[in-house]
């Protein structure tokens, strides 16, 4: 499904780059796929910091596409459920930065993600958080459950995740969840994560983020 905030060429939506996956990817000639790759921004960091010798991409939004290819070894153009591709065992690092949400089976996708996963290898996955304080506010205080043109409640997202209901994803899934966080971002809820011991991080957090790897 093609998200509207795509159509802008100006808009920040598919040149974001999630700093907090970086660290958590090793040092050395990786094989990356990057999952709903935009304009190739992730991409270009690992081949920079040399976390990746190849970084491939799947991508619905073709002018985004177009720019990730200058970067990328291969992207693919189109929407992932309704492709048909075969990289068994291919992949050092798989990355779905902000697409399971967007899709109609995710679940599926990621058990299909896996397989393309090396013995070893790592799905990283980044989803809006359904429990944010203000989607919980406005559901429990006044009754709403109304989309918006971006955010935790865009129009285009399909499927919705807590921490737990994306950590479960992965383990039914057949993988081991290694590291798993919620993502604060903004001085002062930081600052109100700090001041209560982090008892509310899940309510202020945008984002889970999890690690999970295929065993050997």
């Amino acid at each position: 499904m093609l998200n509207t905030a795509f159509v802008d060429k100006d808009s920040h939506y598919y040149v974001r780059f999630k700093w907090w996956m970086l660290p958590l990817i090793k040092d050395g000639p990786n094989i990356v796929m990057d999952l709903g790759c935009a304009a190739g921004v992730m991409g270009r960091k690992l081949l920079e910091t040399g976390k990746a010798k190849e970084v491939f991409g799947v991508e619905i939004f073709e002018p985004a596409a177009a720019e990730a290819a200058t970067i990328y070894k291969k992207v693919h153009v189109g929407d992932i459920e309704e492709m048909q591709l075969d990289y068994n065992q291919c992949f050092d690092y798989v990355i779905c930065g902000d697409i399971l949400e967007h899709l109609r089976d995710p679940y599926k996708i990621v058990r299909l993600l896996s397989t393309w996963l090396k013995p070893g290898g790592s799905l990283f996955v980044c989803v809006p958080n359904v429990r944010n304080y203000h989607v919980v506010a406005d559901l429990v205080l006044r009754g709403k459950w109304e989309y918006q043109s971006a955010g935790i409640m865009d129009r285009t997202h399909l499927r919705f995740f807590t921490a737990s209901s994306c950590r479960q994803m992965l383990l039914d899934a057949g993988l081991e969840v290694y590291h798993q966080q919620v993502i604060v971002e903004g001085p002062k809820k930081n600052l109100f994560n700090r001041a209560t011991f982090g008892l509310f991080k899940e309510f202020l957090a945008s984002q889970t983020f999890c690690c999970a790897r295929k065993l050997p």
